[in-house]
Parts: structure tokens; sequence; C-alpha cells
């Protein structure tokens, strides 16, 4: 039996539509996160210091992940929006955490502080809606990829996998 799903499925995206998508995705929820972290700063009695983008090296985060998700968005195969979706919030997270304990691990930090640090700074995203903003982006934006196989040869059925969806 062959199963279609028009709309939810896509393949491999062009080079464009996928560098659109990181950019999209990245640059969008970390102005979000910044934004809202220097506005909870600005209380007077505020939780915090201004945290996030304070130094040089926070820039790393937001060049590695437009690699990764352009990278995914092209090499990736055909795969449901709801996998599209979960994969790359991972790489998302994953991209966060490996880049902010690489930065630490640099600039000398123990390895047990540099990890403990980078689970910090994933914690204070999700307060500053960075997290949150990006899962976002990244559901609405899997729908406007553009996909460089017709639809008809991105069914589920096509897959391994297909029969079972």
């Amino acid at each position: 039996m062959k199963v279609t799903f028009g709309n939810v499925q896509f393949g491999k995206a062009t080079l464009g539509s996928a560098l659109f998508y990181a950019v999209n995705v990245t640059v969008s929820s970390s102005l979000i996160g910044l934004v809202v972290d220097r506005a909870w700063a600005s209380f007077a009695d505020g939780p915090w210091d201004p945290l996030l983008y304070g130094e040089s090296s926070d820039l790393l985060f937001p060049a590695a992940c437009l690699l990764v998700l352009t990278a995914a968005r092209l090499i990736l195969p055909p795969a449901p929006r709801w996998k599209a979706i979960l994969v790359d919030s991972s790489l998302y997270l994953l991209t966060l955490l490996i880049c902010y304990s690489a930065g630490s691990l640099a600039d000398g930090e123990g390895v047990g502080t540099a990890f403990g640090g980078a689970f910090f700074v994933a914690l204070l995203s999700l307060f500053t809606l960075q997290l949150p903003a990006a899962w976002a982006l990244i559901a609405w934006a899997t729908g406007h990829l553009d996909p460089t196989a017709p639809r008809g040869e991105q069914s589920p059925a096509s897959s391994p996998a297909g029969s079972l969806l």
C-alpha cells in the first residue's frame, strides 16, 4: 500500500532553502534570547547580569549552528516532518552544549566545570526563551523548505520504514 503525506514529507532541501532555514532559526532564536536576557538584567533587582553573548567566544554557537542545521537539511535523507523537527531540535541543543563546553575548555576550565557550565547555559537559554523559540521556529520552518526531488519521490512509502507510517 502506497502512502503519501503531501506537505508533511520533504527530501533533501536546496542549498538556498537550507541556508535560509538555518539563518532564520539561528539568528531569530539568538536575538530572542539576547533581548529577553537583557530585559531580565534591566530590572533593578533582576535575577542575573546579562550572560548571553557577552564575549566574542559566545559567537561560536551561532556560526556552528548555521553550519550544522544547513548540513543536516542538505545531507540527511528524506524524512517525515515530525522526524526532521526532532532531529533539528536535538542538533540545535547538542550544538549549544558542545560549543559552550568547548569554549570553557579552551578557557582552561576543567571538564566537569565546562560541561556543567554548558548545561547551565542551556538552562539559561530556556529561561530567556532562546530554546523554546528555536524549537518553535524549527517546527514552523521545516514546512517551508524547498525539496530537491519531486514530491512523489519523497513519500514515506519509499523509505524502508514507510510502511510503519
